[in-house]
């Protein structure tokens, strides 16, 4: 069956150290997010401000500071 479509995307590519993208994965489990391309998309949505495009995160919960 057919992946609904999310939208009109843009890709975004970068490399970040092993100690990052390994926390990045243990959370991206604890949240529940199907792939780490969602968990990232939906994370980059809340912190610019479009809490309306995250899909799969809830929103209430995302630690967002720095």
């Amino acid at each position: 069956m057919p992946t609904p479509s999310k939208g009109e995307r843009s890709r975004v590519s970068t490399r970040v150290p092993k100690p990052v993208a390994e926390e990045l994965e243990r959370r991206r489990i604890a949240a529940g997010a199907s792939s780490e391309s969602q968990f990232l998309a939906d994370l980059l949505a809340a912190w610019t401000g479009h809490k309306d495009l995250v899909v799969e995160l809830d929103q209430e919960v995302l630690p967002l500071t720095a």
